[in-house]
């Protein structure tokens, strides 16, 4: 349901390199140099480079004359990536909404059961991972390939910033899903969409909360 395909070699060392670079663990402006990284990760250079790719098509790190550098994720990254979240996200539910079956709706109900399960268990990383499936599958159930490719390339990062953002109150953040899941199946569109800003909204705040906290937080 989450769509997050089995990693690559090259993708494995994206997501180790981007959860280092989201939480402040390579500090900004650090050089990330292939042969120093395919050392590290006992690899060739290839899954380097395509790693380096990767995040350069994310925006965690940038080209300086041929020389890789890292980004830091600023307040205004932050503000950024949840703005066109939201924009994506919105039009996904309204497509759910139209095309979506009980029985589709029902396959979700089953993610918002597992987070339940997970709180029950605070088990945070299971529920992470639910929570990505719960927003995910409103891209599945909108049944638009573009959109879904729209979405793709930052699951990745929002996958951390979950685990940033999602409270210690598991069984409360659980019970909030499981009211927004409630309205989209009321049918009404434009109900859903205000609960995903309010939802969002909230998320966001729990992020920078949270990467301010980080030890030698620049943001």
């Amino acid at each position: 349901m989450s769509d997050l395909r089995p990693l690559a070699m090259g993708d494995q060392i994206a997501h180790r390199l981007r959860v280092e670079i989201i939480k402040g663990i390579i500090p900004a402006d650090t050089h990330l140099a292939e042969d120093a990284l395919a050392t590290r990760f006992d690899v060739s250079r290839g899954p380097v480079r395509d790693a380096l790719r990767h995040l350069e098509a994310e925006g965690l790190v940038e080209d300086r004359r041929k020389r890789i550098y890292t980004r830091a994720v600023g307040m205004t990254d932050i503000e950024e990536l949840y703005m066109l979240r939201e924009v994506l996200e919105s039009l996904a539910i309204r497509l759910a909404i139209a095309n979506a079956s009980s029985k589709d709706w029902d396959r979700v109900q089953a993610i918002v059961d597992d987070m339940a399960a997970a709180a029950e268990s605070d088990d945070g990383e299971r529920f992470a991972d639910a929570d990505m499936q719960f927003h995910t599958s409103f891209y599945v159930n909108a049944r638009n390939r573009r959109l879904m490719e729209a979405w793709r390339p930052y699951q990745r990062i929002f996958a951390i910033l979950f685990e940033l953002s999602d409270t210690s109150d598991i069984a409360s953040a659980t019970a909030d899903h499981q009211g927004f899941l409630d309205v989209i199946r009321t049918g009404d569109a434009d109900a859903a969409v205000k609960r995903l800003h309010l939802h969002l909204t909230l998320a966001k705040g729990h992020v920078r909360d949270a990467l301010r906290s980080l030890p030698d937080a620049a943001h």
